[in-house]
């Protein structure tokens, strides 16, 4: 339950907070401001899914050190191909292919780290088949 929070709830509302305030200190009016950011968390939420399946799915067999990092990539690769399939008609595809995966890849590493279990115990990556 807190990996999907984490994933689709607080992937998209970083996405729409960080998009909100940088638009604005850009200068953006404050309409277009909100509108592309409330744009950009509904693009979030399809790679947020993907990556949280794929958090989750890794997590039974992989420490954090090696799953952040996957699923940063798995975010980024989810982001440069919603963007491209969405975006490619209003957008250079230089532009596509280098912010979106580097968003996508901040937030759901983030997310992914945000979602361990860092509790004092430890529990066994694999366990033994009884």
């Amino acid at each position: 339950m807190k990996r999907a929070f984490t994933f689709l709830v607080l992937g998209p509302v970083a996405v729409a907070i960080t998009s909100f305030s940088a638009l604005l200190a850009a200068g953006a009016p404050s309409g277009l401001a909100q509108f592309l950011a409330a744009a950009l968390a509904f693009l979030t939420f399809p790679v947020a899914a993907f990556a949280g399946f794929a958090d989750g799915f890794l997590s039974r067999t992989m420490p954090i050190a090696l799953r952040a990092p996957l699923t940063a990539i798995g975010g980024a690769a989810a982001a440069a191909v919603a963007a491209f399939t969405l975006l490619h008609c209003l957008l250079p595809p230089a532009e596509l292919m280098l912010f979106f995966p580097l968003g996508g890849a901040i937030c759901m590493g983030a997310c992914s780290l945000l979602s361990h279990e860092y509790g004092g115990r430890q529990e066994p990556v694999v366990s033994a088949a009884t």
